[in-house]
């Protein structure tokens, strides 16, 4: 099998899972293959080409899209078939974090129940995951249910008169290079304080993780806040050579 480096798997989830998720090693460690198989099918509904009944130029835009969807799905399960083998190999510890324990509520939360913690700072999301308490597929659940309210980073730049509709395109198309604010960047039409700034917008206008799994009845308002107790104490202790923003609960 030829081996697949981080940076290709990192090209290949953007193009699954949608440029604005957030991709790091944690994310392409506990990843499993049918969570990128979910990925794909949802994204194939829009850009197979059966789904264009439109002119032609705009059906060979389909086709270009689903082949570039195809490509990325088969390298990344190519990535985690890889991944898997090589810890197989070099470590007997299990790459998937432990089973969650379910309460006598039915909720799945356990106070005693332990996983293999980074030893890093983190975000409410993946240190659900990590503990246990969550599958992916949950996680991924919430992070699309927040990344919903969101206003665009496009249009929040064009009503701060930052960019215009044409410099929007001129991103949107820039496909080879990794989210929007990366494009920018990269196409000199914003700087870096700029980007951080909208981030830090978008943020304000989204609700946090733990509203969704209140919603969802996997835990309740004293379950979530002695959750983001913990979670405070874990990033207090590995705070040190990161940044500020991983202390906000998100």
């Amino acid at each position: 099998m030829m081996q697949i480096s981080e940076t290709e798997a990192f090209r290949a989830c953007r193009v699954l899972f949608g440029s604005d998720l957030n991709l790091n090693r944690s994310f392409l460690q506990y990843l499993q293959p049918s969570g990128a198989h979910s990925a794909f099918r949802k994204q194939a509904k829009t850009t197979h080409p059966d789904s264009c009944q439109k002119v032609a130029h705009e059906k060979q835009n389909k086709v270009r899209l689903f082949q570039d969807l195809n490509h990325a799905h088969q390298l990344v399960q190519n990535y985690l078939r890889q991944r898997d083998l090589l810890s197989a190999r070099s470590s007997s510890v299990p790459n998937k974090p432990p089973r969650p324990t379910r309460s006598t509520t039915g909720r799945a939360y356990s106070r005693t129940e332990q996983g293999p913690l980074p030893t890093r700072p983190m975000q409410f999301g993946l240190y659900l995951y990590y503990r246990g308490l969550i599958p992916f597929k949950t996680l991924f659940k919430a992070l699309a249910w927040q990344r919903r309210q969101r206003p665009a980073m496009g249009q929040i730049a064009i009503r701060w008169g930052w960019l215009n509709e044409q410099d929007v395109k001129q991103i949107l198309a820039c496909r080879k290079i990794g989210p929007f604010g990366e494009r920018a960047e990269y196409l000199g039409l914003l700087s870096s304080l700029q980007v951080r700034a909208i981030l830090l917008h978008q943020r304000t206008r989204q609700d946090k993780l733990g509203s969704y799994f209140i919603e969802q009845g996997l835990f309740s308002h004293a379950q979530i806040n002695r959750l983001l107790g913990d979670l405070s104490e874990h990033n207090l202790k590995y705070r040190h050579g990161y940044p500020h923003n991983f202390y906000y609960h998100h």
